[in-house]
């Protein structure tokens, strides 16, 4: 039974500690602060791999965390993640694999939507200006990371589903 509980908990709170993990500073070269999206990443993994995994409420939880220890506007990223799991939940074909390079192509055009939704809203009602450069650069990491975290929770949900069994 402790066995069970610490394995249904241990998704939450692999995706609770990269929210933290994302909000330390990574600096770059010369001092300039880049944050690889991986919260975006991993929640995006679990939720393509097994999206019965987080209930709605969680998500919700998760995603305003996020966003108020990012200090963006508060909402957006958990309206993203609400609307692909119930795109996810409306797929029919939970027996056909998907091709994992259509996957990857999901998660840029995806990924691109959501960065370019936050930087419209952080420009309307943020005085702060966006640096193009690092936006980029997070953008670059969090696609070359993708595939490592893929891997990851599609081997970890694999191990679940059969606690779960």
């Amino acid at each position: 039974m402790f066995n069970s509980l610490i394995f249904r908990s241990l998704p939450y709170l692999f995706v609770l500690f990269f929210i933290f993990f994302e909000s330390t500073p990574n600096y770059f070269f010369e001092n300039e602060m880049i944050k690889p999206l991986m919260f975006f990443s991993v929640l995006y993994c679990w939720l393509i791999n097994d999206f019965k995994r987080f209930s709605p409420i969680s998500i919700f939880i998760f995603c305003n965390l996020y966003d108020l220890i990012q200090g963006g506007a508060v909402g957006i990223t958990a309206l993203f993640f609400l609307l692909l799991q119930y795109t996810q939940r409306k797929k029919f074909n939970d027996l056909i694999s998907n091709d994992f390079k259509e996957t990857w192509m999901k998660f840029i055009i995806s990924l691109t939507f959501y960065l370019s939704l936050t930087s419209f809203t952080r420009l309307f009602f943020d005085t702060e200006a966006i640096v193009l450069k690092n936006l980029i650069i997070c953008f670059i990491f969090s696609i070359a990371l993708f595939p490592l975290f893929f891997s990851i929770t599609d081997k970890l949900s694999y191990k679940f589903r059969n606690y779960n069994e």
